[in-house]
């Protein structure tokens, strides 16, 4: 084999490893791509089904409080529930904070959540009627005034 031959082989098998690189590399951008939009996607239908028994919790909570006629607190579930004067609660165990009611709220009404989601976070609406629950770009707002649970635009 000539001098040139081998040299044109040694150029040849290195831009094979380079095109085999920059496939590998494409590849691998394609699956992380994937894996954060579905992984998006997920969190967002995980928080909405939350939402979902939250909201459904919180009905069965208000039908108790008109059963009992209106008291301002309701012992129900091993908790003292306090509610606004709609009827929806807004707190379980005495009355804290804003934000920290509506963490107590959410903590007492779905439990701890997976490990395998990121740490919730429970704020108090700006205009103080209601909480709004989410993570990352994923937020639901319980209104304190209907009972709604709605998706945060």
């Amino acid at each position: 084999m000539s001098r040139q031959s081998q040299q044109d082989d040694r150029w040849l098998g290195g831009y094979r490893r380079m095109a085999a690189l920059i496939l590998l590399l494409i590849i691998v951008a394609t699956l992380a791509q994937s894996y954060r939009t579905h992984r998006a996607e997920a969190l967002a239908l995980s928080l909405v089904l939350l939402g979902e028994q939250f909201a459904g919790r919180t009905q069965r909570l208000h039908g108790l409080w008109l059963e009992q006629r209106r008291p301002a607190s309701l012992f129900a579930d091993g908790l003292v529930w306090q509610f606004d004067n709609s009827g929806w609660p807004i707190g379980a165990g005495p009355l804290l904070t804003p934000s920290e009611n509506c963490r107590q709220l959410w903590l007492s009404i779905i439990g701890t959540q997976s490990q395998d989601l990121p740490p919730l976070q429970a704020l108090a609406s700006r205009d103080g009627g209601g909480c709004e629950f989410g993570w990352e770009d994923n937020w639901l707002m319980y209104q304190f005034s209907d009972g709604r649970v709605l998706k945060k635009p």
